[in-house]
C-alpha cells in the first residue's frame, strides 16, 4: 500500500507541470485574481503599473531590446510567464482573471531607430504665442495661493527651478490614468487634489506648465503619440511638457507623472533630443529625477509615444479667453519626415484640429511675444 501511495505521489509530481501549462486558443494562459500585474525586463522590474483589462485586446506591453534579445517575465499575483524577446516580434499570451476572462496580453518587442526632421528650414513658418505673465491675475493667484516662490528658493538656476517645480507637482497627487478634473486648468486640479481627487498625465502637464508660467518662465503642455496612434484602442498618447529656460536658450523636456527632465553631457533635453539620445546615446543619457525615477523604468516606458509631438499655437495662460488658431487649427503637429500624418486618435476619434510640419524650427522656436503674431497666421478674434 505504502508503495501504491508513493507512486502515485511521484505520479502528481511529474504531471503537474503539464496540468499549470494550460491554453486558450492556442496561446498560453496565466492565472490571476487581482487586476494589477508586475514584470521584469532584464534586470528592471517595474510592479503595479500593469491594468489587467480584458476589454483591450489586444493589450500590448511595449519591450525595449537594446541588444540581440531581452528576457522578460510577467508576473501575476497566481502565476508568471516569461519570454526571450526580440525586436520586431510579437510574443502573445492570456491572463485569465478571476477564472472567467481572458486578456489577450501582447509583449511586442522593438529596437530604436533616430527619427529624421527637417533641420535645413531656419525660419520658422509660424509664431506660438506664450504667456507673457504680466498683470495676469490667474498666474498671480496661482503663484501666490501656493507659494510658488518657495518651491523654487535657492535654485542657483533654471534648471534648478525647473526641477524643482515638476517635483513639487508630482508630490500633489497620486496618478490615476481614468479620472479627469472638473475643469481643465491649475487651480481648480490643485484644488480637488486637496480634495483627494488623483488624477491623469495630462493634469500633471496642465499644473507643471501653469506653475513654470506663474514664476515667469515660458512654458507649454505637449501630446506625444505612437506611431500607431490610428489603430491602437487604448492608451496611444501621453502628456508632458516643455519649458524654455532662459539661461540656456533651449526648450527642455518635462513629465510631471514621474518627475522626469532628461540630460545629455549636462544639457536638458527637449522631446525630440531625448528621441534620438535613446535611440543613439542610450549609456550616456541621464534621467534627473528629485523622486528616484529609474533611467531604464522610464526611458522603456516613454520611447514608444516619442514619434508624434503636439503643441497649442497659443500657449497663454487663463480661464476666460478665446485661444488663437492658425486657419482654423490649435495645435501643431510636428510629424517625421516621411512618416503617415495621423486622422485618427485610437481608431475612432478625429485629429482635425492639427497644422502639420516636419521642420524642428518650426516647432523649436524660441518665444515670441503676442505682437508678432498677425504677421505669421495667427487668426486674432
Amino acid at each position: 500500500m505504502k508503495k501504491s501511495l508513493s507512486f502515485l505521489f511521484s505520479l502528481l509530481v511529474l504531471i503537474a507541470p503539464a496540468f499549470s501549462q494550460k491554453s486558450y486558443k492556442g496561446l498560453p494562459v496565466i492565472k490571476a485574481t487581482a487586476k494589477v500585474a508586475d514584470y521584469k525586463i532584464g534586470k528592471e522590474f517595474t510592479k503595479g503599473t500593469w491594468h489587467i483589462m480584458p476589454e483591450v485586446s489586444p493589450d500590448v506591453l511595449q519591450v525595449p531590446v537594446h541588444k540581440s534579445r531581452e528576457k522578460v517575465t510577467f508576473y501575476t499575483d497566481r502565476d508568471s510567464i516569461s519570454f526571450n524577446v526580440k525586436a520586431r516580434k510579437s510574443y502573445q499570451f492570456y491572463v485569465n482573471l478571476n477564472d472567467t476572462a481572458y486578456a489577450l496580453t501582447e509583449l511586442k518587442g522593438f529596437g530604436f531607430d533616430a527619427l529624421k526632421f527637417n533641420e535645413n528650414q531656419t525660419v520658422a513658418a509660424y509664431t506660438l504665442l506664450y504667456e507673457e505673465n504680466q498683470d495676469n491675475t490667474y498666474l498671480q493667484t496661482l503663484r501666490s495661493q501656493y507659494n510658488l516662490d518657495a518651491v523654487v528658493a535657492g535654485a542657483a538656476n533654471d534648471t534648478e527651478k525647473a526641477l524643482s517645480m515638476v517635483n513639487w507637482v508630482h508630490k500633489q497627487w497620486k496618478h490615476n490614468g481614468m479620472n479627469e478634473p472638473s475643469q481643465p486648468d491649475a487651480l481648480t486640479i490643485l484644488a480637488e487634489a486637496k480634495e483627494g481627487q488623483q488624477f491623469r498625465c495630462v493634469e500633471y502637464g496642465i499644473v507643471t506648465t501653469a506653475a513654470l508660467n506663474a514664476i515667469g518662465l515660458p512654458a507649454r503642455t505637449m501630446g506625444l503619440k505612437m506611431k500607431e496612434v490610428e489603430t491602437i484602442e487604448f492608451g496611444a498618447g501621453h502628456v508632458l511638457l516643455e519649458v524654455y529656460l532662459p539661461d540656456l536658450k533651449k526648450w527642455v523636456m518635462l513629465d510631471g507623472q514621474f518627475d522626469v527632465m532628461p540630460v545629455l553631457n549636462n544639457v536638458p533635453l527637449n522631446a525630440v533630443e531625448l528621441q534620438k539620445a535613446i535611440a543613439d546615446n542610450y549609456d550616456k543619457l541621464e534621467i534627473r529625477s528629485l523622486s528616484g525615477t529609474s533611467k531604464a523604468m522610464y526611458t522603456n516606458w516613454v520611447y514608444p509615444y516619442l514619434y508624434y509631438f503636439d503643441v497649442k499655437f497659443d500657449n497663454r495662460e487663463g480661464v476666460a479667453f478665446q485661444r488663437e488658431t492658425v486657419d482654423g487649427k490649435s495645435s501643431l503637429m510636428l510629424v517625421p519626415v516621411g512618416a503617415k500624418v495621423p486622422e485618427v486618435f485610437q481608431r475612432k476619434y478625429k485629429m482635425d484640429r492639427y497644422k502639420h510640419t516636419n521642420s524642428i524650427i518650426d516647432f523649436y522656436q524660441a518665444p515670441s511675444p503676442m505682437k508678432g503674431a498677425e504677421k505669421v497666421g495667427i487668426s486674432l478674434k
